[in-house]
């Protein structure tokens, strides 16, 4: 998965990256170069609102690899929540960049969805402006609904194609589901939901002039073209805006933040590694703050923050965390964040993101409550395996291996108790008491 060395924003409970179009684009090379598959979402205001209530679209943009801000408003809302987004990086603005890309480079890209009048004239578009642009292969299956298309079909046009890049058009939350629904049989490094996009580049839909997109108008332009369906959607928007929004806002600005440096200091119990967050989480702190998470994941460490000296938290530290607690679930770990004092706790819940973390009053309940490591598999033609008890590794003969076994899930489930369990052996029963003496440490 490409890592990306840059501050993200927590806005309504979704980590924003804050990227500009070309950090965006440089990001698309590196993921083609990576290979395997990634996932990009052009966000809007709809796009969280709608996130608040369905479940499956948070989780979704959750383990997106970028979201994009596709929008104003979320621009505004970064600075209101002191953690400013850079630009906005609307999908209409990133496909053309895309087809110049593919001309530069050679990439393939492969439009999905739309209607064919739209789709054919986007690949007419790119033929004419981005020349020599790789359009690999087109496919507008029939509108239905999400359970009811022929997937089969639609992955084996894709197979065929081969692209390096896939823009899907079926609309949102429908395209972003459809790409996390099959992320694990899509081999397509960049994939990406471009809503109404290709309506826009065939000439099908009109932009807003363009001093009404410099004024951050053109959602306006497109309520008066579409009233009956813009005008409801962005009238719903606006009152989840003022439900939501304002409480993070809040939240935010009323901490108190300390004026020393802030400081990160290690611990380690196990195998997990305990961060202690002291003073502003926010700023610079939080490039060294990921890295060391990201170090500590890698190593195969679970992690816990102790926040009980954290000042106060940012909107880019709140980000970062969603980002690196979905890399840790991708690594089968765990993050927990520890010891909030109430004022955090408001402005975590305040952030939409009380669903997001693990959290746990103390440190000492967070590491009690990390799931213990499965046995590892014997490895052939070794006498020995070894399982990991107390963060240590505890060698045990193959013959061994099943009663012992038996005993540590039995003991881990009844906490050490002072029955004895049956024993196979004496050097069977050495193990054991090895084993208890780690258990009790």
């Amino acid at each position: 998965m490409i890592e990306l060395r840059n501050s993200s924003i927590a806005i309504l409970g979704i980590a924003v990256n804050n990227l500009t179009m070309q950090e965006v684009l440089n990001a698309v090379e590196a993921a083609i170069a990576e290979g395997g598959f990634h996932q990009i979402a052009t966000a809007n205001v709809d796009f969280l609102i709608n996130s608040v209530r369905d479940e499956e679209l948070r989780e979704t943009l959750l383990r997106c690899d970028i979201v994009l801000a596709d929008g104003m408003p979320l621009v505004w809302a970064s600075h209101l929540l002191g953690a400013e987004l850079k630009e906005r990086v609307t999908g209409v603005d990133l496909v053309p960049q895309l087809a110049r890309l593919s001309a530069e480079q050679g990439y393939r890209i492969f439009l999905l969805g739309a209607s064919e009048e739209s789709s054919a004239g986007t690949a007419a578009w790119m033929a004419e402006n981005a020349p020599g642009a790789c359009i690999a292969g087109r496919y507008c299956p029939d509108h239905q609904p999400l359970e009811e298309m022929d997937h089969k079909e639609i992955l084996s046009r894709i197979e065929e194609a081969r692209p390096d890049i896939l823009l899907v058009a079926f609309g949102s939350p429908k395209q972003e589901k459809w790409l996390a629904m099959h992320r694990h049989l899509l081999n397509v490094p960049v994939c990406i939901g471009v809503g109404g996009s290709f309506d826009f580049l065939s000439g099908k839909s009109r932009r807003a002039p363009l001093w009404m997109q410099h004024y951050s108008l053109e959602w306006l332009y497109r309520a008066i073209q579409d009233p009956s369906r813009l005008g409801k959607r962005y009238a719903k928007n606006l009152v989840g805006l003022l439900r939501y929004l304002p409480i993070q806002i809040v939240a935010v600005g009323m901490q108190l933040r300390r004026h020393s440096p802030a400081q990160i200091t290690h611990q380690s119990v196990g195998t997990t590694k305990v961060l202690r967050i002291v003073g502003n989480f926010t700023g610079a702190l939080l490039s060294r703050f990921e890295a060391d998470v990201r170090s500590a994941i890698v190593s195969g460490s679970h992690i816990v923050l102790d926040m009980s000296s954290t000042a106060s938290i940012g909107a880019d530290a709140l980000g970062t965390l969603i980002r690196l607690v979905a890399d840790a679930r991708r690594r089968k770990r765990e993050l927990w964040v520890t010891g909030l004092h109430p004022f955090l706790l408001w402005v975590v819940r305040g952030a939409r993101l009380g669903r997001s973390f693990r959290m746990a009053p103390h440190v000492a309940e967070a590491l009690r409550r990390i799931e213990p490591e499965s046995l590892p598999a014997l490895q052939p033609g070794k006498d020995w395996a070894f399982c990991r008890i107390g963060g240590q590794l505890v060698p045990i003969h193959a013959n061994e291996m099943p009663d012992v076994y038996r005993q540590v899930q039995q003991m881990l489930k009844q906490r050490v108790t002072d029955e004895p369990f049956p024993i196979m052996s004496a050097d069977t029963q050495d193990k054991e008491r090895s084993v208890r003496q780690l258990i009790a440490s």
